[in-house]
């Protein structure tokens, strides 16, 4: 009989070369399924690395409920994990974020607080204000809670590194808390490998990439250090969502618009590169979240 739980699934994803949207000349592009984690996102590692440091730290007690600023899919990871640990949770969510996501989220029992679309930013001002309260609350904090890139330090660094025995010449990641792209590419920088570290953003505050931060100086997550970033890219929505429909129909990957802002540039990068080389990428989420956008065509 298996002893196998939900929290024992995340992690350990599969890393899967793309076969029909490079051509001969470029160099390999090889996605990292993060979107295969047990609640459809890469934000599955950092919530359970987080939440059970603070458990055994004693930093987050049964009381509490657990909360955190999210576009979507920490929210949806920290409302699967508190409902299997057994805590309440809150999300604060801007309101132009995908009504897919809210329900998701609804489904595993959280509670769920709209902020307005106008900033950005409005979802984390309102949980800074709540956090001030931590007799009640327990502030997951991704954007500046170092365990956002240890968990991506020991996991997805740890696992890129044996997977490609090392052979990774460019990371290409989004700009979102930061904590993907700072957790490789310290994993690999302390690991003797030189590779070009890329991050993508959105290139407007008032995006639908979901996920991914524009960076127009109102906030910089305090995880964020800039040393570690060979260079930074901006992608426009048409780029994102039309590389994204592109990787369902031409490698059946079906993943939301960070992955295809991230991805547009990742063929690039392949391209400069030249055969011989190895890009590495990351497939963030699951694109069934963003059915009500426009990602999807109309009939």
């Amino acid at each position: 009989m298996t002893t196998t739980t939900v929290l024992d699934m995340i992690g350990s994803t599969p890393l899967i070369p793309l076969r029909r949207m490079t051509q001969p000349g470029m160099a390999a592009v090889l996605i990292k399924m993060e979107a295969w984690n047990p609640s459809g996102s890469l934000k599955d590692r950092v919530v359970k690395y987080i939440v059970e440091d603070a458990e055994r730290s004693g930093l987050l007690k049964p009381h509490h409920i657990i909360i955190d600023a999210s576009s979507g899919n920490t929210g949806i990871a920290i409302a699967m994990i508190a409902t299997l640990k057994g805590y309440r949770s809150r999300i604060y969510m801007p309101e132009t974020k995908s009504v897919e996501r809210r329900k998701i989220m609804r489904m595993w029992g959280t509670e769920l607080v709209l902020t307005t679309g106008a900033d950005q930013n409005s979802h984390i001002w309102a949980v800074e204000e709540a956090a001030k309260d931590t007799a009640t609350f327990f502030y997951l904090n991704q954007n500046g809670n170092e365990g956002n890139v240890l968990s991506h330090y020991f996991g997805t660094g740890a696992e890129l590194l044996a997977q490609t025995h090392g052979d990774i010449d460019c990371f290409v990641a989004g700009a979102g808390t930061g904590g993907t792209l700072m957790g490789v590419a310290r994993y690999l920088r302390d690991h003797g490998r030189p590779t070009q570290i890329v991050a993508i953003e959105p290139d407007n505050s008032h995006s639908k990439i979901e996920g991914l931060l524009h960076f127009d100086g109102t906030f910089i997550p305090p995880i964020w250090d800039p040393s570690l970033i060979s260079e930074q890219v901006r992608v426009s929505d048409e780029v994102a969502f039309e590389t994204t429909r592109r990787l369902a129909r031409e490698e059946g990957i079906f993943c939301g618009p960070s992955t295809g802002a991230i991805l547009a540039v990742a063929l690039d990068k392949a391209r400069q590169l030249g055969e011989g080389h190895t890009v590495v990428t990351v497939g963030c989420d699951r694109g069934e979240r963003y059915l009500s956008t426009k990602l999807v065509p109309e009939e």
